[in-house]
Parts: C-alpha cells; sequence; structure tokens
C-alpha cells in the first residue's frame, strides 16, 4: 500500500516546531497552498524534497526513490559549464540539428519522388 504523501507532510509539519504560517513565508506558498499539498495523496517530489529542506526531514527514507530523482538532479547542476564550453556545446548541438534536418528533407524529396512515380 501506498503511503499518502499528503498526509507524511501533515504530521512532519505537526512534529516540527515550524508554523504553517512561518512555512508559507520560507517556502512562498500560500497558506491555502499548502493545505492543498497535505490533501494531496501523490505530492511531486519536488514538493516534498522543498519542504524536507525547511523542516529538517528527509522523505527520501519513506519514499526510496525520491533519492534516485534528486541525485540526478544534483548531477546535472554540477556540471556547469563556461562561457567557452557553452558556446562549444551551442555550436555541436546546431551543426546536429542542421543534420538531423538535412537528412529528414531528404527523405521527404525521396517520399515525394517515390510518390510521383507510382
Amino acid at each position: 500500500m501506498q503511503i499518502h504523501r499528503g498526509k507524511l507532510l501533515k504530521s512532519i509539519i505537526h512534529k516540527s516546531n515550524i508554523s504553517i504560517f512561518e512555512l508559507s513565508k520560507t517556502l512562498s506558498y500560500s497558506i491555502d497552498a499548502i493545505h492543498h499539498h497535505i490533501e494531496m495523496e501523490m505530492l511531486d517530489f519536488k514538493l516534498l524534497s522543498a519542504y524536507g529542506e525547511v523542516l529538517k526531514y528527509d522523505f527520501s527514507v519513506d519514499f526510496p526513490e525520491m533519492a534516485l530523482n534528486t541525485t540526478t538532479k544534483e548531477i546535472t547542476h554540477a556540471e556547469a559549464m563556461n562561457y567557452d564550453e557553452l558556446l562549444k556545446d551551442r555550436d555541436h548541438w546546431k551543426l546536429k540539428y542542421i543534420e538531423l534536418l538535412e537528412k529528414h528533407n531528404e527523405l521527404l524529396i525521396r517520399r515525394l519522388n517515390f510518390s510521383s512515380s507510382n
């Protein structure tokens, strides 16, 4: 049976010494939004992670699959590029796009030629 994420969040909030008002100010969520989140059975892991940071609670203990998502996100952010690398990367993908576009156009022309010959 799956854990109701909102109910778990509610219990963690009640166990903490942080009021919903403080939570609202810290996370820039309205109090209504927090109450809505508490009602959600499948609350998004990103939201749980944000609450966890403020509440000093690791929700990945309850949801091991959450740890995989946050690890991937951290790895992605760790790979920052300098300006020259960004330009090089941009040019690489630009050329890749042009190559694929040219191949696509060739296939369209072949298909049109094939259709007109039949």
